[in-house]
């Protein structure tokens, strides 16, 4: 867990290319949003002017407002209203939009990458990261750029404005306004650490409940509920202390940008008295200028309280690009003819930030041949390569086609048994299918039958329909490595890429193991990793201690 914090935080504190706004419709959106601000500041102005106007003859001449100036001053305002409440809606509407894509792209890339390239991420993580997407993108979208642009614009236009009508009052707004900014970065600073700590505090509890939740069964066995809800308790606290300390920076902003702004338009309406009475300033210009006040500065307080939301993106839009971002094994239309191929690697490895020993060799069709090495040399991770899980590094060819040019009819031809094979809590018939989903029942017992599961299945109550419970619970681990054999003989692979098949068995049943793969997969390449003794009539394929990072580099 302190790894996978300390990773995120690295990537975290990496300059970042804006992520969040790449998506090409944003920027249309975001300038119909400034257009719509503009107008809206535009009539508010005239409106403002307007009354302004009313007031001082009111005041200084005793003249009544006529029905058009009023009528005037209500169609201004109605406009300002109808500007906001649009922006409004265009703003929730581009958000549902874009979380909607970034959820796709996440969803996308997951699959692309596959399990073994996320192997280091948790399913509770990316389950977290997509619920969070919705969360905290829709504030950011909805919200906080719109008012960004906005915020942008009534500084130029309302400022604009106060230059035509009090150029002395606008020398005010140009002092405060930038001062009332840098209040608002300054909390900003101190609101991103705070946000940090509550993201990693609300990841760790998600992750923490799923997992409780997913493994439950297996805790009550080994009487581990008490010391798991212990620490689902911690968690729950740090969760809520983070949380408070987000508030406590957030309610701090706020009354530092509600402060500023106050003491702003104090500072102003001062200004503007001390004048009036000194009879250097007009009181209709004037009073406009003071009544923009609040339109010049409540857009930066908005601002300061939608800081938040993007703060609360942050981690997320971190984690995402870290997700899009992985590298994929390189894919082309390049194909091989049928049959099984010939594999040349000349110092393959798999391409991992942990440097792994490379490989030569050649293996002719038809090849028994087990990878052996002490741990961390790269057996599995060089499997992986083979087909196309995750990039190489050096060369690999497939009938004298480089491994990159080939594309999806590749990973056809290429099996893959995990040590620890995945079986869905359907029948055996259920489970064997997902080699072969059109497979004829004769087949899946011939199948059965080549690797000596046949008699184990048949046994059940229902035969091949019998359920196997969560995880193939039914079987037992040798049962399930056969099952996960007949399955790779299903699929009709020419190349078959085992991972550890045998190490959780006794020497007998490994030997007897080892003769049925050789029988079922008679003419076929396989390729075994392991840390045991080879088999007899195989051949051997050492693997050295991985390099160094030094070296490696």
């Amino acid at each position: 867990m302190r790894r996978r914090a300390g990773a995120w935080l690295a990537a975290r504190r990496r300059r970042l290319p804006n992520l969040l706004l790449e998506p090409a419709d944003l920027h249309g959106a975001l300038a119909v949003s400034g257009v719509l601000s503009v107008l809206g500041l535009l009539a508010t102005a005239a409106a403002f002017v307007l009354t302004a106007r009313v007031i001082a003859a009111g005041l200084l001449q005793g003249h009544s407002p006529g029905v058009g100036t009023l009528l005037t001053v209500a169609a201004l305002l109605l406009a300002r209203a109808g500007a906001g409440a649009v922006r409004e809606h265009l703003g929730t509407r581009l958000a549902a939009r874009l979380v909607g894509t970034w959820r796709t792209r996440l969803s996308e890339a997951a699959l692309r990458l596959g399990p073994v390239a996320l192997a280091d991420t948790r399913g509770a993580d990316l389950a977290t990261l997509d619920l969070d997407l919705v969360a905290r993108l829709t504030p950011y979208y909805a919200r906080y750029l719109p008012g960004a642009v906005h915020a942008a614009l009534a500084f130029a236009v309302v400022l604009g404005v106060t230059v035509w009508l009090d150029p002395a009052t606008a020398g005010v707004l140009l002092v405060t306004g930038p001062l009332t900014v840098v209040f608002l970065a300054l909390v900003g600073l101190a609101t991103g650490a705070a946000t940090e700590r509550q993201w990693l505090a609300h990841t760790r509890l998600s992750a923490r409940l799923l997992t409780l939740v997913r493994h439950l069964p297996t805790l009550h066995a080994f009487g581990a509920v008490a010391p798991y809800r212990d620490v689902l308790a911690r968690s729950a606290r740090q969760h809520r202390e983070a949380t408070l300390g987000v508030l406590r920076v957030a309610f701090l902003s706020g009354f530092v940008m509600d402060f500023a702004a106050t003491l702003a338009t104090a500072l102003v309406a001062v200004w503007i008295g001390v004048r009036l009475f000194g009879g250097s300033a007009e009181l209709a210009p004037t009073l406009t200028a003071l009544m923009l006040v609040p339109e010049f500065f409540g857009p930066l307080r908005q601002l300061g309280t939608d800081r938040h939301a993007a703060l609360d993106a942050e981690p997320v839009a971190a984690r995402l690009q870290d997700l899009l971002t992985r590298p994929v094994a390189p894919s082309g239309e390049g194909t091989v003819p049928a049959g099984v191929p010939h594999l040349s690697l000349s110092l393959a490895r798999a391409d991992l930030p942990t440097p792994t020993a490379p490989v030569s060799v050649e293996l002719p069709p038809g090849t028994l041949a087990a990878l052996r090495g002490p741990s961390g040399s790269g057996k599995t991770t060089l499997l992986h390569a083979l087909r196309k899980h995750v990039p190489h590094l050096g060369s690999i060819r497939v009938d004298g086609t480089p491994l990159d040019d080939l594309g999806a009819t590749w990973q056809a031809r290429v099996a893959f048994v995990p040590q620890h094979p995945r079986l869905i809590a359907g029948s055996a018939r259920d489970n064997l299918r997902l080699a072969a989903p059109d497979a004829g029942d004769a087949d899946l017992e011939r199948a059965c039958e080549a690797v000596g599961l046949g008699d184990v299945l048949r046994a059940l109550p229902s035969g091949f329909d019998t359920p196997l419970g969560e995880g193939g619970a039914l079987l037992s681990g040798g049962e399930t490595a056969r099952l996960a054999l007949a399955r790779a003989l299903l699929s009709g692979a020419d190349v078959i890429l085992l991972d550890e098949v045998s190490a959780h068995l006794d020497p007998e049943s490994e030997a007897e193991l080892h003769a049925v793969i050789e029988r079922a997969f008679a003419g076929r390449t396989v390729l075994l990793a392991t840390h045991r003794a080879v088999p007899p009539g195989w051949r051997e394929i050492s693997l050295g201690a991985p390099a160094s990072p030094a070296v490696a580099a």
